[in-house]
Protein backbone atom coordinates (compact mmCIF):
# COMPACT_ATOMS: atom_id res chain seq x y z
CA UNK A 1 0.00 0.00 0.00
CA UNK A 2 1.77 3.19 -0.62
CA UNK A 3 2.07 5.63 1.85
CA UNK A 4 0.94 8.74 0.62
CA UNK A 5 1.87 10.71 3.28
CA UNK A 6 5.54 10.07 4.00
CA UNK A 7 8.84 10.68 2.00
CA UNK A 8 9.57 7.85 -0.78
CA UNK A 9 12.06 5.35 0.66
CA UNK A 10 16.02 6.04 -0.67
CA UNK A 11 18.05 3.71 -2.13
CA UNK A 12 19.78 3.00 0.82
CA UNK A 13 17.10 2.43 3.08
CA UNK A 14 15.76 -0.40 0.74
CA UNK A 15 18.90 -1.64 0.76
CA UNK A 16 19.21 -1.81 4.69
CA UNK A 17 15.66 -3.65 4.22
CA UNK A 18 16.43 -6.49 1.74
CA UNK A 19 19.75 -7.14 3.92
CA UNK A 20 17.80 -8.25 6.53
CA UNK A 21 15.83 -10.77 4.82
CA UNK A 22 18.82 -13.08 3.03
CA UNK A 23 16.18 -15.24 1.61
CA UNK A 24 14.82 -12.85 -0.45
CA UNK A 25 15.48 -13.81 -4.09
CA UNK A 26 13.25 -12.21 -6.38
CA UNK A 27 13.95 -8.29 -7.55
CA UNK A 28 12.92 -5.15 -5.73
CA UNK A 29 10.29 -3.19 -7.83
CA UNK A 30 10.46 0.08 -8.75
CA UNK A 31 7.53 1.40 -6.85
CA UNK A 32 8.53 -0.29 -3.92
CA UNK A 33 10.03 3.24 -2.85
CA UNK A 34 6.39 4.43 -2.43
CA UNK A 35 5.52 1.53 -0.50
CA UNK A 36 5.23 1.84 3.59
CA UNK A 37 8.64 0.12 5.27
CA UNK A 38 6.34 -2.64 6.73
CA UNK A 39 4.71 -3.78 3.49
CA UNK A 40 8.14 -3.53 1.92
CA UNK A 41 9.38 -6.24 4.91
CA UNK A 42 6.14 -8.23 4.09
CA UNK A 43 6.96 -8.22 0.13
CA UNK A 44 10.56 -9.51 1.53
CA UNK A 45 9.75 -11.43 4.02
CA UNK A 46 7.56 -13.51 1.77
CA UNK A 47 9.72 -13.72 -0.92
CA UNK A 48 7.72 -11.81 -3.26
CA UNK A 49 4.50 -13.47 -3.22
CA UNK A 50 2.88 -10.67 -0.75
CA UNK A 51 2.53 -7.34 -2.31
CA UNK A 52 0.89 -4.32 -0.78
CA UNK A 53 -2.87 -3.66 -2.47
CA UNK A 54 -3.07 -0.62 -4.47
CA UNK A 55 -5.33 1.39 -2.13
CA UNK A 56 -4.83 4.55 -1.00
CA UNK A 57 -5.08 4.86 3.15
CA UNK A 58 -8.17 6.34 4.21
CA UNK A 59 -6.97 8.87 6.96
CA UNK A 60 -2.98 8.13 6.27
CA UNK A 61 -2.57 5.71 9.12
CA UNK A 62 -1.64 2.50 7.59
CA UNK A 63 0.82 0.71 10.14
CA UNK A 64 2.26 1.29 13.58
CA UNK A 65 4.49 -0.81 15.18
CA UNK A 66 2.91 -3.86 16.01
CA UNK A 67 1.80 -4.32 12.83
CA UNK A 68 4.76 -3.98 11.24
CA UNK A 69 6.50 -6.18 13.73
CA UNK A 70 3.46 -8.70 13.45
CA UNK A 71 3.97 -8.98 9.50
CA UNK A 72 7.84 -9.31 9.99
CA UNK A 73 7.29 -12.37 12.32
CA UNK A 74 5.08 -14.54 10.23
CA UNK A 75 6.93 -13.74 7.25
CA UNK A 76 10.24 -15.56 9.22
CA UNK A 77 7.81 -17.90 10.73
CA UNK A 78 7.08 -18.68 6.42
CA UNK A 79 3.64 -18.07 7.35
CA UNK A 80 1.68 -18.07 3.97
CA UNK A 81 -2.46 -18.17 5.97
CA UNK A 82 -4.02 -16.70 8.63
CA UNK A 83 -5.41 -19.14 11.38
CA UNK A 84 -8.25 -21.48 10.34
CA UNK A 85 -10.57 -19.52 12.35
CA UNK A 86 -9.48 -15.94 11.21
CA UNK A 87 -10.27 -17.17 7.24
CA UNK A 88 -13.16 -18.76 8.46
CA UNK A 89 -14.83 -15.94 10.03
CA UNK A 90 -13.99 -13.78 6.99
CA UNK A 91 -15.41 -16.34 4.58
CA UNK A 92 -18.74 -16.24 7.06
CA UNK A 93 -18.66 -12.50 7.13
CA UNK A 94 -18.47 -12.30 2.80
CA UNK A 95 -21.48 -15.19 2.96
CA UNK A 96 -23.87 -14.09 5.37
CA UNK A 97 -23.67 -10.11 4.00
CA UNK A 98 -22.44 -8.47 7.12
CA UNK A 99 -22.48 -8.63 11.00
CA UNK A 100 -26.46 -8.79 11.76
CA UNK A 101 -27.05 -11.82 9.68
CA UNK A 102 -23.46 -13.28 10.68
CA UNK A 103 -24.45 -13.40 14.51
CA UNK A 104 -26.90 -16.85 14.19
CA UNK A 105 -24.78 -19.95 13.34
CA UNK A 106 -26.73 -21.77 10.26
CA UNK A 107 -24.77 -24.93 10.54
CA UNK A 108 -25.82 -26.48 13.79
CA UNK A 109 -29.61 -27.65 14.81
CA UNK A 110 -30.42 -24.30 16.64
CA UNK A 111 -28.74 -21.03 17.48
CA UNK A 112 -30.90 -18.91 20.07
CA UNK A 113 -30.24 -15.81 21.69
CA UNK A 114 -28.69 -15.79 25.26
CA UNK A 115 -30.97 -14.88 28.09
CA UNK A 116 -31.06 -11.73 29.50
CA UNK A 117 -31.95 -10.24 32.97
CA UNK A 118 -31.83 -7.34 35.24
CA UNK A 119 -29.58 -9.67 37.55
CA UNK A 120 -27.68 -12.32 37.85
CA UNK A 121 -28.12 -15.02 39.76
CA UNK A 122 -26.35 -16.59 42.70
CA UNK A 123 -24.69 -19.54 41.22
CA UNK A 124 -25.05 -19.87 37.39
CA UNK A 125 -27.08 -22.22 36.01
CA UNK A 126 -27.30 -21.04 32.34
CA UNK A 127 -25.72 -18.41 30.02
CA UNK A 128 -26.90 -14.71 31.22
CA UNK A 129 -26.52 -11.20 30.27
CA UNK A 130 -27.24 -8.96 32.76
CA UNK A 131 -26.72 -4.43 32.62
CA UNK A 132 -23.97 -2.89 34.36
CA UNK A 133 -25.00 0.28 36.47
CA UNK A 134 -24.97 3.43 34.52
CA UNK A 135 -22.11 4.78 37.09
CA UNK A 136 -20.27 1.55 37.33
CA UNK A 137 -16.43 2.28 38.45
CA UNK A 138 -14.83 0.30 35.27
CA UNK A 139 -17.15 1.89 32.74
CA UNK A 140 -14.00 4.22 31.46
CA UNK A 141 -11.37 1.73 31.29
CA UNK A 142 -11.48 1.72 27.76
CA UNK A 143 -8.74 1.65 24.66
CA UNK A 144 -7.92 5.36 25.83
CA UNK A 145 -7.51 4.84 29.41
CA UNK A 146 -5.62 1.21 28.65
CA UNK A 147 -2.92 3.37 26.40
CA UNK A 148 -2.25 5.96 28.99
CA UNK A 149 -2.22 3.74 31.90
CA UNK A 150 -0.02 0.94 30.83
CA UNK A 151 2.83 2.57 28.51
CA UNK A 152 5.53 0.67 30.40
CA UNK A 153 3.60 -2.47 30.74
CA UNK A 154 4.50 -5.90 28.43
CA UNK A 155 1.92 -8.80 27.48
CA UNK A 156 2.18 -11.21 24.68
CA UNK A 157 -0.38 -10.99 21.76
CA UNK A 158 -0.66 -14.24 20.01
CA UNK A 159 -2.23 -14.95 16.73
CA UNK A 160 -4.48 -17.77 18.19
CA UNK A 161 -6.36 -17.46 21.92
CA UNK A 162 -6.00 -19.03 24.45
CA UNK A 163 -2.64 -20.93 23.32
CA UNK A 164 -3.00 -24.82 23.92
CA UNK A 165 -0.61 -27.57 24.52
CA UNK A 166 -1.47 -29.70 20.98
CA UNK A 167 -0.65 -26.26 18.89
CA UNK A 168 2.07 -26.81 16.05
CA UNK A 169 1.54 -24.62 13.20
CA UNK A 170 3.52 -21.63 12.83
CA UNK A 171 0.44 -19.50 12.02
CA UNK A 172 -1.11 -20.93 15.24
CA UNK A 173 1.93 -20.19 17.54
CA UNK A 174 2.92 -17.10 16.49
CA UNK A 175 3.41 -14.45 19.48
CA UNK A 176 4.67 -10.82 20.20
CA UNK A 177 6.05 -9.00 22.87
CA UNK A 178 4.52 -5.67 23.06
CA UNK A 179 2.18 -3.27 25.28
CA UNK A 180 -0.97 -2.62 25.58
CA UNK A 181 -0.23 1.05 24.39
CA UNK A 182 0.98 -0.32 21.36
CA UNK A 183 -2.22 -3.07 20.99
CA UNK A 184 -4.25 -0.54 20.66
CA UNK A 185 -2.46 1.69 18.05
CA UNK A 186 -3.31 -2.15 16.18
CA UNK A 187 -6.44 -2.41 17.17
CA UNK A 188 -7.18 1.24 15.63
CA UNK A 189 -5.59 0.44 12.60
CA UNK A 190 -7.35 -2.44 11.45
CA UNK A 191 -10.28 -1.00 12.76
CA UNK A 192 -9.54 1.87 10.49
CA UNK A 193 -8.04 0.04 7.65
CA UNK A 194 -9.98 -3.55 7.65
CA UNK A 195 -13.30 -3.43 9.34
CA UNK A 196 -15.20 -5.91 6.95
CA UNK A 197 -12.15 -8.66 7.62
CA UNK A 198 -11.72 -9.45 4.34
CA UNK A 199 -10.19 -12.30 3.47
CA UNK A 200 -8.03 -10.87 0.81
CA UNK A 201 -6.18 -8.89 3.65
CA UNK A 202 -5.66 -11.69 6.35
CA UNK A 203 -1.63 -11.51 5.29
CA UNK A 204 -1.07 -7.45 5.22
CA UNK A 205 -3.34 -6.96 8.50
CA UNK A 206 -2.35 -10.34 10.43
CA UNK A 207 -4.99 -10.86 13.37
CA UNK A 208 -3.72 -11.26 16.87
CA UNK A 209 -5.27 -11.09 20.58
CA UNK A 210 -3.77 -9.73 23.92
CA UNK A 211 -5.69 -11.67 25.44
CA UNK A 212 -5.93 -12.36 29.80
CA UNK A 213 -3.77 -9.40 30.08
CA UNK A 214 -3.27 -9.21 33.97
CA UNK A 215 -3.66 -5.33 33.96
CA UNK A 216 -4.41 -5.10 38.11
CA UNK A 217 -0.51 -6.45 38.45
CA UNK A 218 1.25 -3.32 37.66
CA UNK A 219 -0.39 0.29 36.91
CA UNK A 220 -4.13 -1.14 37.49
CA UNK A 221 -3.42 -2.45 40.88
CA UNK A 222 -4.51 0.87 42.76
CA UNK A 223 -7.54 0.66 40.94
CA UNK A 224 -7.84 -3.53 41.97
CA UNK A 225 -7.31 -2.09 45.88
CA UNK A 226 -10.36 0.04 45.43
CA UNK A 227 -13.07 -1.62 43.66
CA UNK A 228 -12.43 -5.14 43.46
CA UNK A 229 -15.88 -5.73 45.58
CA UNK A 230 -17.83 -3.85 43.07
CA UNK A 231 -16.89 -5.60 39.92
CA UNK A 232 -18.77 -8.75 39.79
CA UNK A 233 -22.32 -8.12 38.89
CA UNK A 234 -24.60 -7.91 41.75
CA UNK A 235 -25.97 -11.19 42.63
CA UNK A 236 -23.76 -13.21 42.04
CA UNK A 237 -21.77 -15.22 45.10
CA UNK A 238 -18.21 -15.26 44.79
CA UNK A 239 -16.55 -16.83 46.88
CA UNK A 240 -13.09 -16.57 44.91
CA UNK A 241 -11.58 -13.81 47.06
CA UNK A 242 -11.91 -15.34 50.08
CA UNK A 243 -10.33 -19.12 49.11
CA UNK A 244 -7.24 -17.25 47.71
CA UNK A 245 -6.88 -15.26 50.81
CA UNK A 246 -6.60 -18.64 52.27
CA UNK A 247 -3.87 -19.67 49.50
CA UNK A 248 -2.24 -16.31 50.23
CA UNK A 249 -2.22 -16.79 54.30
CA UNK A 250 -1.18 -20.67 54.00
CA UNK A 251 1.84 -19.58 51.45
CA UNK A 252 2.95 -16.06 52.85
CA UNK A 253 2.06 -14.24 50.28
CA UNK A 254 0.58 -11.11 49.77
CA UNK A 255 -3.40 -11.16 48.63
CA UNK A 256 -3.25 -8.23 46.28
CA UNK A 257 -0.01 -9.73 44.85
CA UNK A 258 -2.07 -12.33 44.22
CA UNK A 259 -5.60 -11.88 43.36
CA UNK A 260 -5.11 -9.46 40.50
CA UNK A 261 -3.89 -12.51 38.16
CA UNK A 262 -7.84 -13.70 38.43
CA UNK A 263 -9.43 -10.32 36.94
CA UNK A 264 -8.03 -9.71 33.04
CA UNK A 265 -8.16 -7.43 30.35
CA UNK A 266 -9.04 -8.65 26.85
CA UNK A 267 -7.92 -6.31 23.93
CA UNK A 268 -9.10 -7.01 20.21
CA UNK A 269 -9.05 -5.49 17.02
CA UNK A 270 -12.38 -6.46 14.54
CA UNK A 271 -11.70 -9.99 13.82
CA UNK A 272 -9.92 -11.15 16.86
CA UNK A 273 -10.54 -14.37 17.71
CA UNK A 274 -10.99 -16.41 21.07
CA UNK A 275 -11.27 -20.05 20.23
CA UNK A 276 -14.09 -22.42 21.33
CA UNK A 277 -12.81 -23.99 24.44
CA UNK A 278 -14.06 -24.33 28.10
CA UNK A 279 -12.84 -22.38 31.09
CA UNK A 280 -10.05 -23.74 33.04
CA UNK A 281 -10.90 -26.19 36.62
CA UNK A 282 -14.41 -25.92 36.46
CA UNK A 283 -14.50 -22.03 36.30
CA UNK A 284 -17.74 -19.87 36.16
CA UNK A 285 -16.87 -16.74 34.71
CA UNK A 286 -18.33 -13.14 33.58
CA UNK A 287 -16.94 -11.06 30.48
CA UNK A 288 -18.09 -7.36 30.46
CA UNK A 289 -17.84 -5.21 27.60
CA UNK A 290 -16.16 -1.56 28.13
CA UNK A 291 -15.56 -0.56 24.31
CA UNK A 292 -16.57 -1.85 21.06
CA UNK A 293 -18.97 -5.18 20.51
CA UNK A 294 -17.96 -8.67 20.68
CA UNK A 295 -20.16 -11.73 19.37
CA UNK A 296 -19.83 -14.97 21.55
CA UNK A 297 -20.98 -18.55 20.61
CA UNK A 298 -21.60 -20.73 23.20
CA UNK A 299 -22.78 -24.44 23.70
CA UNK A 300 -23.73 -26.35 27.15
CA UNK A 301 -21.42 -29.42 28.40
CA UNK A 302 -24.20 -31.89 27.16
CA UNK A 303 -22.85 -30.71 24.05
CA UNK A 304 -19.41 -31.70 24.51
CA UNK A 305 -19.46 -34.91 22.63
CA UNK A 306 -20.33 -33.13 19.37
CA UNK A 307 -17.39 -30.54 20.02
CA UNK A 308 -14.91 -33.47 19.84
CA UNK A 309 -13.23 -32.40 22.71
CA UNK A 310 -9.20 -31.97 23.05
CA UNK A 311 -7.23 -31.58 26.05
CA UNK A 312 -4.01 -30.69 26.82
CA UNK A 313 -1.74 -29.56 29.81
CA UNK A 314 -0.80 -26.39 31.21
CA UNK A 315 2.39 -24.83 29.26
CA UNK A 316 5.39 -23.19 30.40
CA UNK A 317 4.04 -19.51 30.41
CA UNK A 318 0.50 -20.66 31.69
CA UNK A 319 -1.14 -17.10 30.99
CA UNK A 320 -3.78 -17.24 28.23
CA UNK A 321 -3.69 -21.23 27.92
CA UNK A 322 -7.00 -23.71 27.83
CA UNK A 323 -7.08 -27.56 28.95
CA UNK A 324 -9.98 -27.90 26.78
CA UNK A 325 -10.47 -26.98 23.27
CA UNK A 326 -12.23 -27.88 20.13
CA UNK A 327 -10.84 -28.31 16.42
CA UNK A 328 -14.41 -27.07 14.71
CA UNK A 329 -14.82 -25.12 12.60
CA UNK A 330 -18.35 -23.32 13.67
CA UNK A 331 -19.01 -21.95 10.44
CA UNK A 332 -17.59 -24.32 8.11
CA UNK A 333 -17.25 -27.60 10.11
CA UNK A 334 -15.68 -30.89 7.83
CA UNK A 335 -18.71 -33.32 7.50
CA UNK A 336 -16.55 -36.13 7.87
CA UNK A 337 -14.08 -35.45 10.94
CA UNK A 338 -16.84 -33.17 13.15
CA UNK A 339 -20.42 -34.75 11.67
CA UNK A 340 -22.01 -34.60 14.75
CA UNK A 341 -21.36 -31.11 15.67
CA UNK A 342 -24.68 -30.46 12.95
CA UNK A 343 -26.75 -31.86 16.42
CA UNK A 344 -25.62 -29.32 18.41
CA UNK A 345 -27.44 -26.35 20.07
CA UNK A 346 -25.95 -23.40 20.07
CA UNK A 347 -26.49 -19.86 21.99
CA UNK A 348 -25.26 -16.46 20.29
CA UNK A 349 -25.03 -12.54 21.92
CA UNK A 350 -23.45 -9.51 20.84
CA UNK A 351 -22.15 -8.26 23.88
CA UNK A 352 -22.49 -3.91 24.24
CA UNK A 353 -20.46 -2.37 26.45
CA UNK A 354 -21.67 -1.64 29.74
CA UNK A 355 -23.48 -5.69 29.27
CA UNK A 356 -22.16 -8.64 31.20
CA UNK A 357 -22.30 -12.11 29.88
CA UNK A 358 -22.30 -15.11 32.98
CA UNK A 359 -20.95 -18.26 31.90
CA UNK A 360 -21.64 -21.28 33.75
CA UNK A 361 -18.92 -23.60 34.90
CA UNK A 362 -18.41 -26.52 31.93
CA UNK A 363 -20.15 -24.70 29.24
CA UNK A 364 -17.93 -23.99 25.71
CA UNK A 365 -17.50 -20.63 24.33
CA UNK A 366 -16.05 -19.53 21.23
CA UNK A 367 -15.70 -15.03 20.38
CA UNK A 368 -14.77 -12.55 17.85
CA UNK A 369 -14.24 -8.75 18.63
CA UNK A 370 -16.41 -6.91 16.04
CA UNK A 371 -14.67 -3.81 16.54
CA UNK A 372 -11.63 -2.53 18.15
CA UNK A 373 -12.60 -3.56 22.16
CA UNK A 374 -11.86 -4.13 25.78
CA UNK A 375 -13.41 -6.88 27.77
CA UNK A 376 -12.82 -7.47 31.34
CA UNK A 377 -12.88 -11.11 32.51
CA UNK A 378 -13.35 -13.13 35.76
CA UNK A 379 -13.28 -16.69 36.18
CA UNK A 380 -14.57 -17.39 39.61
CA UNK A 381 -15.51 -20.48 42.37
CA UNK A 382 -18.71 -21.10 44.61
CA UNK A 383 -19.82 -23.93 46.46
CA UNK A 384 -21.27 -25.45 43.32
CA UNK A 385 -17.69 -25.39 41.46
CA UNK A 386 -15.40 -25.50 44.33
CA UNK A 387 -13.76 -28.99 44.06
CA UNK A 388 -11.27 -27.63 41.35
CA UNK A 389 -10.35 -24.28 42.71
CA UNK A 390 -7.05 -25.76 44.09
CA UNK A 391 -6.14 -27.29 40.79
CA UNK A 392 -6.14 -23.46 39.67
CA UNK A 393 -4.26 -22.10 42.39
CA UNK A 394 -1.79 -25.40 41.51
CA UNK A 395 -0.86 -23.84 38.59
CA UNK A 396 0.98 -20.42 40.28
CA UNK A 397 3.99 -22.18 41.00
CA UNK A 398 6.38 -23.59 37.96
CA UNK A 399 6.91 -27.00 39.27
CA UNK A 400 9.86 -27.80 37.04
CA UNK A 401 11.99 -25.21 38.61
CA UNK A 402 11.58 -25.76 42.09
CA UNK A 403 13.60 -27.56 44.09
CA UNK A 404 12.03 -31.03 44.99
CA UNK A 405 11.57 -30.28 48.77
CA UNK A 406 9.86 -27.33 47.60
CA UNK A 407 7.53 -29.11 45.21
CA UNK A 408 6.67 -31.58 48.09
CA UNK A 409 5.49 -28.97 50.76
CA UNK A 410 3.67 -26.91 47.62
CA UNK A 411 1.82 -29.94 47.25
CA UNK A 412 1.35 -30.76 50.93
CA UNK A 413 0.03 -27.56 51.71
CA UNK A 414 -2.50 -27.14 48.58
CA UNK A 415 -3.96 -30.58 49.96
CA UNK A 416 -4.54 -28.61 52.83
CA UNK A 417 -5.88 -25.56 51.10
CA UNK A 418 -8.38 -28.13 49.47
CA UNK A 419 -10.07 -29.65 52.32
CA UNK A 420 -10.17 -26.07 53.65
CA UNK A 421 -12.45 -25.31 51.15
CA UNK A 422 -14.01 -28.01 50.74
CA UNK A 423 -15.17 -27.62 54.74
CA UNK A 424 -16.31 -23.68 53.92
CA UNK A 425 -19.53 -22.99 55.54
CA UNK A 426 -20.11 -20.18 53.57
CA UNK A 427 -21.37 -18.02 56.00
CA UNK A 428 -20.83 -14.95 54.12
CA UNK A 429 -17.90 -13.18 56.50
CA UNK A 430 -16.21 -10.78 55.35
CA UNK A 431 -12.77 -10.80 54.13
CA UNK A 432 -9.97 -9.45 56.28
CA UNK A 433 -7.53 -7.58 54.06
Amino acid sequence: MASLLAAPLDEGEIEDLVSLFPDFTGEVPEDAKYWAKSDLELFLGSNGQLRPRDVAPKAGVVTCPLLSRARQLLAELKVGEATTEYRSWCRHLAERGGLRQAEVLQTVASCSPVQRAERATAVPKVPLVVPRPKQWCGSSWNLDFWQRECRSEWWKARSRSPSFENDRKPADCAALEGGPAEFVDYAKVLQQMDPDCKEDNAMAFPRFTMDAFTAFHGAGRPLLERHWQELSPAGIRDLSPRWIKMFTNIFRLEWMDFLPRFYKISLGAPGSITRLHVSNHGAHSWHTQIEGRRLFFLFSPQETGNLYEEEGRAPEHVEGHAHSVSAVDIFHPNAKRHGRFAGAKAQHVTLCPGETLVIPSGWWHYSVHLEASVTLHHPFWGVQNRARMSEELREAFAASTMPQELVQMAAQNISQLHQRIMADDDDDSDIDV
